[in-house]
């Protein structure tokens, strides 16, 4: 069973242990599982089976949050990021770390699922410039796969953040910001160029760096 927070306190009756068997069953069910439509093989994400096996994954639920506040979202989600940035290690140069957080808002609104959309670039922003990375999920999020354009991956029936360490297979997702690249080159560069295992990785790297002048 997960590590679990909740703020600003645990609500009545069992509702709690309703939105954590949600969140676990879509961790288990969708994203530990294969889907023809994300354009590769294996789970939609390749990390959560393992993070789920050893415990890796904390949920962190927040309450009373309908998420229509963009600073209080950016507010909720600083906080987070310094939290878990205390609590967990970053993996080593070339490696990956399984620590993650789901910042869980159980009371978001569907107004308030438009402003995480609106507010996600600033919230990427403050995460990769901490070396993390940061995704933002709901039950009508349009974000594609990114090898599959036309399928909205990032749905989920409660509207959450997930939080972990930059990895090497990031370029797939920081190559299309200047600043984000150069977060992302200045720790994998090596990596991303001799990647073998995702000939992407190389191809979206290479692409970035010609277009932003060798990441600088």
């Amino acid at each position: 069973m997960p590590e679990v927070a909740v703020a600003p306190e645990r609500p009545r009756g069992d509702r709690l242990d309703i939105d954590m068997s949600t969140v676990l069953d879509w961790l288990r069910d969708y994203v530990s599982a294969p889907s023809a439509h994300i354009g590769r093989p294996g789970p939609v994400c390749p990390f959560v089976p393992g993070a789920l096996k050893t415990g890796a994954i904390r949920l962190s639920f927040h309450y009373g949050v309908d998420a229509c506040d963009a600073d209080e979202l950016r507010r909720l989600v600083s906080a987070e990021l310094s939290e878990f940035k205390r609590l967990t290690e970053p993996p080593k140069q070339s490696g990956i770390s399984l620590d993650s957080v789901l910042v869980v808002l159980p009371d978001a609104v569907e107004e308030g699922w438009r402003r995480i959309d609106e507010s996600y670039g600033g919230l990427k922003d403050l995460a990769v410039g901490e070396g993390l990375m940061i995704g933002q999920f709901h039950p009508a999020c349009a974000e594609p796969a990114v090898r599959n354009p036309g399928f909205p991956v990032s749905r989920s029936p409660i509207a959450l953040y997930a939080i972990r360490h930059m990895a090497p297979h990031d370029a797939l997702f920081l190559h299309v910001e200047r600043g984000w690249f150069r977060k992302y080159a200045a720790r994998f560069a090596l990596h991303a160029r001799r990647s073998r295992t995702d000939p992407l990785i190389g191809e979206l790297y290479r692409r970035a760096w010609n277009r932003y002048g060798g990441g600088k």
